[in-house]
């Protein structure tokens, strides 16, 4: 009965040798080639980051001695543009007041009760830098005009608030 017993006990450790083998180190064996692999990408990762940080500060070196460049070019430009714009607009301010004044007696010409042309105020409207919800609803306020002639003074003195004047 010992020989039996022996066997059996030969047998079961024989299966448990085949079963570690074919479960166990296979696992081990991936794990420690996952970590291999984890560890190159590692380093992979470092030198690429090295690289990456080379290359900025050498492009940072150029940015820095291009843009000296082009300050050096740019103040020469400038000293000659200010003398330009300098006489540019001296005569652009006397337009813009020029313009300005006709700009004016125009919209107090369009703005007068007495001479209300409903198209003329409203295109006023739609050149002004009022906001969109206070356009619509000057419009409206000239196009009730337009139809009743009582209203007009009340929407020219509206067109004229907004408008600030």
């Amino acid at each position: 009965m010992n020989k039996n017993v022996l066997i059996g006990l030969v047998l079961i450790l024989a299966v448990a040798g085949g079963y570690y083998q074919f479960s166990y180190k296979p696992a081990q064996e991936a794990a420690e080639a996952a970590a291999a692999e984890a560890k190159a990408a590692e380093e992979a990762a470092a030198k690429a980051a090295e690289d990456a940080a080379k290359a900025a500060e050498e492009a940072a070196a150029k940015a820095a001695a291009d843009a000296a460049a082009a300050a050096e070019a740019a103040a020469a430009a400038t000293t000659e543009a200010a003398g330009d714009a300098a006489a540019a607009t001296t005569e652009a301010a006397g337009d813009a007041a020029a313009a300005a004044t006709d700009a004016a007696a125009d919209a107090a010409a369009v703005l007068d009760p007495a001479a209300f042309d409903a198209a003329k105020v409203t295109a006023l409207i739609d050149a002004s830098a009022l906001d969109d919800a206070t356009k619509a609803t000057l419009k409206a306020g000239v196009d009730a005009a337009a139809a009743d002639p009582a209203k007009v003074a009340e929407a020219v003195a509206a067109v004229k608030a907004a408008l600030g004047m």
